[in-house]
């Protein structure tokens, strides 16, 4: 299998912290990078009604609160 390298110019926009010391863990720092953002938005969009936020993304409540568990989002 071969698998095909970005051109430079798309992983030179990367955070260097995305390269440090992750030992496996890139694809989570990405994910956590872009998802309490993602989740913010969402939620100021809906209110605070986090059923409706959770048919916005896409995913179940409880899929929604263990994010916003794991953002420190929820109280």
């Amino acid at each position: 299998m071969t698998i095909a390298q970005p051109p430079e110019n798309e992983t030179s926009s990367l955070p260097v912290e995305f390269f440090n010391n992750n030992h496996g863990k890139a694809y989570q720092v990405a994910l956590d990078k872009f998802e309490k953002p993602l989740l913010n938005a969402v939620l100021i969009q809906t209110r605070g009604n986090q059923t409706e936020a959770a048919e916005v993304l896409g995913i179940n409540r409880g899929t929604l609160r263990k994010k916003l568990q794991h953002h420190k989002i929820l109280k």
